[in-house]
């Protein structure tokens, strides 16, 4: 193999390797276990509906980033108007940043694997000295964002992978035993496809995609290849990376399944990786968590912090990168040791809104090369998506589900409507707006070309 074509396959892995270590977090590796429990006999067609939307989804989200040409998400949602870019990319990266998913890289592993290490030191001593040591490392390795494929590609996550394989390896020549006799319980049990399916979704693994595809898109920009190779290399890099992760669920949802043999279903898959690694590792098992588990959430917060930090401090003339990343580091660690349950009860519901936007950008991306000729079409199509939004925080339980003035369209929105059994109510929305949009763009354009003749 010649040089050119080395440093083309090597340059591939690296982003692979980055733009699944940036992915897969805590919940990626906890979620499937509680499938393959939950699924029993069922958990290969659930792992199916799983992958489709988990990763499916996912890899459309970073081909959908590089084919829009943009240089970050705010670019890429401009034809939607600059403001609207703002709003959206600035809403989205505090939920999933320092308000949200960035707290809980720390708090998930103390609370599943460390803070059983040290069951006598006190939960709120020992969270804030975790909390303090996870995130001064992400900081460190932050502050270097052009140095992040090699701290996440080239180190945290092949150190992660080895762990992982580790386990699965010994997995693999110890098995728990069979699954065909454990019958599914839930939804898995009435339709098993279509729970995974759901679950997939539920995973709003979207919203990370539509921030680190940037990350991977700016690096993968100092490449020295052509433009046509840089962006062959991206989509080979997602399809890769999603390749990885449909191998990895589909392992750990057989490894949950398997377990039923020696356990009986978890309250949640945190629970169940703790007593499947003691059952294989007995003593070491806790410690062998702890690592496998902070790998996993300290290589997501570095790409969280440098993709919040590059967005922020473009708005502020007072903020430098390092200011930034120190704000926002310094706002994670308090939000994981003050009040995450209530930041997280704010944060859901925008997360609820932003996620059918989400999906329908990539959508619309992929459809569509240039969406800056298609004003008509794309202003009707966001506006029936954010009804459809502003429904799925209403239709959330426990929140607005029981307001006076909505109740009876809630209703209908969660049970009637296509879709509506799988979560997917609001595509109905997008597709009318699409049709609408069409239609508007077709009597418009013969009058357009008119005018333009004379």
């Amino acid at each position: 193999m010649d040089i050119s074509k080395r440093k083309k396959y090597t340059n591939r892995l690296v982003l692979s390797s980055l733009l699944f270590g940036l992915f897969f977090g805590a919940g990626n590796l906890i979620f499937p276990v509680s499938l393959g429990q939950n699924a029993g006999a069922s958990v290969v067609v659930s792992s199916i509906g799983f992958i489709i939307t988990g990763v499916g989804f996912t890899s459309l989200a970073v081909i959908a980033c590089e084919r829009s040409k943009a240089k970050s998400l705010v670019e890429m949602l401009s034809p939607y108007g600059k403001t609207y870019a703002f709003i959206f990319t600035s809403l989205l990266l505090l939920t999933i940043g320092p308000m949200f998913a960035l707290p809980r890289t720390a708090t998930v592993p103390y609370e599943v694997a460390i803070h059983a290490l040290f069951p006598e030191v006190n939960h709120t001593v020992g969270l804030a000295l975790f909390s303090g040591i996870f995130f001064g490392l992400a900081y460190i390795m932050a502050l270097k964002p052009n140095k992040i494929n090699v701290f996440v590609g080239k180190v945290i996550n092949p150190l992660f992978l080895t762990c992982l394989a580790v386990f699965f390896v010994v997995f693999i020549f110890n098995s728990m035993g069979g699954f065909s006799n454990y019958e599914a319980m839930g939804g898995y049990n009435s339709n098993a496809f279509l729970q995974g399916f759901e679950d997939g979704y539920q995973t709003m693994d979207v919203l990370a995609a539509l921030i680190f595809s940037f990350v991977i898109i700016g690096v993968n920009s100092e490449s020295k290849s052509s433009n046509s190779m840089k962006h062959k290399d991206i989509i080979v890099a997602s399809l890769f990376a999603g390749l990885m992760m449909a191998f990895i669920y589909t392992v750990l949802a057989l490894i949950g399944a398997s377990s039923l043999n020696q356990m009986a279903i978890a309250v949640n898959g945190g629970v169940a990786l703790g007593q499947i690694f003691n059952f294989y590792f007995g003593n070491f098992g806790s410690f062998f968590l702890s690592i496998t588990i902070t790998l996993a959430c300290l290589k997501t917060a570095i790409g969280l912090i440098t993709s919040c930090s590059n967005f922020f401090m473009n708005y502020s003339s007072k903020l430098n990168y390092n200011r930034t990343v120190t704000l926002v580091t310094l706002l994670a660690f308090i939000a994981s040791n003050f009040g995450l349950n209530a930041i997280i009860q704010l944060a859901l519901p925008v997360l609820k809104f932003l996620y059918p936007l989400a999906i329908m950008h990539v959508f619309m991306n992929l459809m569509y090369k240039d969406l800056s000729h298609k004003q008509s079409l794309i202003r009707i199509v966001l506006i029936t998506t954010m009804i459809a939004s502003v429904f799925e925080i209403l239709a959330m339980p426990g929140v607005f589900e029981n307001l006076k003035f909505s109740k009876e369209w809630v209703l209908i929105y969660k049970t009637s409507l296509p879709l509506s059994s799988v979560g997917l109510a609001w595509v109905n929305f997008t597709v009318i707006g699409l049709v609408l949009g069409y239609l508007i763009t077709l009597i418009h354009s013969p009058k357009q070309s008119l005018h333009h003749e004379h």
